[in-house]
């Protein structure tokens, strides 16, 4: 019996500092705290205005046919564009647009033949929203009793819609005689994003910025848009689907006319949608 109590006593005096020393550790290891800090910034314009604004410039400008310049010792006049909005871009993908085309850019238009003026009409966005659900609503102090505050918004179904448009026209001129040779016209083209939110689930993006859609920044290609935007401009890429007319025969046989229904594109209209080169 006297073994055993020496026993105990020896383990109680073994383990018990061990155990304070363990938890005082413990303790001071909850208090401290350590973190580690990435740092942010925002750029005063969104990337996505950017994107949005330069990609409408591109389309318009794709649209002019510099071709009637071909060869011509060409100025570009950009007083028009000073103090423009992505001033650098616009005047730099000009001259690529003249140079690509065959015309021969001059330095000073004293050694030019022809004067190319630029001139921007619209560069810019704008955007809508619209929410299906609650809006975010302040409740004023006007009756006693009655509790203030602000009620958050709860939406179903919430989309936004940011649109940026451009709009270009150049003409040339005859350096010496000032005799107008050419116009482009005018060049509207614009681009857009979309994010919509479903619920809890969202932003589900789109647009025709992105290459497909994203729901917070990962691909969901088999989310489609539930709320399409048309944008206006045309894709070259883009041909009309061929219809064959029903011949009589077929038409007798299932009791259709003849003359306005269309049978189903065949493989040989199909492969006209296959990209060059496949």
């Amino acid at each position: 019996m006297l073994q055993r109590k020496d026993a105990l006593e020896w383990s109680v005096a073994f383990w018990m500092p061990r155990a304070v020393g363990l938890g005082l550790a413990m303790a001071t290891a909850a208090t401290m705290s350590g973190c580690g800090t990435v740092k942010q910034t925002g750029s005063a314009r969104t990337a996505t205005e950017q994107i949005l604004l330069t990609n409408a410039w591109d389309d318009a400008i794709q649209k002019v046919d510099f071709e009637p310049l071909a060869g011509q010792p060409v100025y570009l006049d950009t007083a028009n564009l000073n103090g423009q909005l992505d001033q650098g871009w616009i005047i730099s993908s000009l001259r690529q647009s003249l140079l690509s085309q065959g015309a021969h850019l001059k330095p000073k238009p004293e050694e030019a033949e022809v004067i190319v003026e630029a001139s921007v009409g619209a560069y810019g966005t704008d955007s809508y929203n619209w929410l299906v659900g609650v809006q975010q609503t302040t409740v004023p102090s006007t009756l006693t009793g009655i509790p203030t505050g602000t009620i958050p918004e709860i939406p179903l179904v919430k989309k936004s819609d940011q649109h940026a448009v451009a709009k270009l026209a150049l003409f040339a001129y005859e350096r010496k005689s000032g005799e107008l040779i050419w116009r482009s016209g005018t060049k509207l083209a614009t681009s857009n994003a979309k994010d919509v939110y479903i619920g809890a689930i969202g932003p589900i993006q789109s647009g025709t910025i992105r290459p497909q859609n994203k729901k917070i920044g990962i691909n969901v290609p088999l989310i489609s848009d539930p709320f399409p935007t048309t944008v206006t401009g045309s894709d070259p890429n883009t041909r009309p689907l061929k219809l064959t007319p029903v011949p009589a025969s077929e038409a007798a046989k299932h009791d259709l006319p003849g003359s306005t229904m269309p049978l189903p594109p065949s493989a040989a209209d199909l492969n006209d949608f296959k990209p060059d080169g496949q």
